[in-house]
């Protein structure tokens, strides 16, 4: 009899740790979950950019003139383009540029 109940204790032993172990992989899953979460899931874009500032505007005869704005400061010369999509775009990759040659060099190098 005894051994029969030392079995039953060892299979009852074995579920608790496999629910232990179940709930315990649960907890896991959930808290890296939640670290992954915000408010705003929306991605970053070029327009994010505080210190930028783009200023697309347009003209009578249908064209669209961009200039471009580094903390107040002109970094690209005003252009014409004949879509607003093609000058939004054009600011992106001045922009994307501008930043990475900042990031990339110091401070004392940047005079353009």
């Amino acid at each position: 009899m005894l051994g029969h109940d030392y079995k039953r204790s060892q299979k009852l032993d074995i579920l608790n740790s496999m629910k232990l172990q179940k709930l315990l992989r649960q907890f896991i899953r959930e808290s890296i979950g939640r670290n992954y979460h915000t408010i705003d899931t929306t991605p970053y874009t070029f327009d994010d950019f505080q210190d930028y500032n783009t200023e697309i505007d347009g003209a009578i005869d249908g064209s669209i003139y961009m200039t471009i704005f580094y903390k107040g400061e002109k970094i690209f010369p005003t252009q014409r383009f004949s879509t607003f999509n093609d000058a939004h775009h054009h600011s992106r990759m001045v922009i994307d540029k501008d930043r990475v040659y900042r990031m990339n060099n110091d401070k004392k190098e940047i005079k353009r």
